[in-house]
C-alpha cells in the first residue's frame, strides 16, 4: 500500500487501524479496477476508428487520451494495495 492512504495521519495506531480499513474493501478496489479497464478499454477502441484522423484537431485529441491512460494508470497505481505486486497491464508501455 502506498504511503499516499495515510499520510494524512501520525500516530502509528491510527495508520495501522485506516490500513485494515483500506485493505477491508478489497473487493471496492477490485471493482474499481474492472471500472478503469472497462474506461480504457472505451478509450482504445475510439482511437482505433480511422475517422478519428479525419479532423483537424486528432493531435490534440490524441494527447488527451494519452493524459486519461496516464490518469488511468495512476489511479491503478493508487488503488493496488501492494505495491510490490504491482504489475502494468501487458498493453501500457512503463517509463
Amino acid at each position: 500500500m502506498i504511503t499516499a492512504w495515510y499520510k494524512h495521519l501520525s500516530d502509528p495506531e491510527q495508520i495501522d487501524h485506516f490500513k485494515r480499513t483500506v485493505i477491508s474493501a478489497g473487493a471496492v478496489l477490485e471493482r474499481q479496477n474492472a471500472i478503469l479497464d472497462e474506461m480504457e478499454a472505451d478509450v482504445n477502441r475510439q482511437e482505433l476508428n480511422p475517422t478519428v484522423y479525419d479532423k483537424p484537431n486528432w493531435d490534440y485529441r490524441q494527447a488527451d487520451n494519452n493524459g486519461y491512460r496516464r490518469a488511468i494508470k495512476h489511479i491503478r497505481h493508487l488503488i493496488t494495495l501492494h505495491d510490490e505486486d504491482f504489475q502494468p497491464r501487458p498493453m501500457e508501455r512503463t517509463i
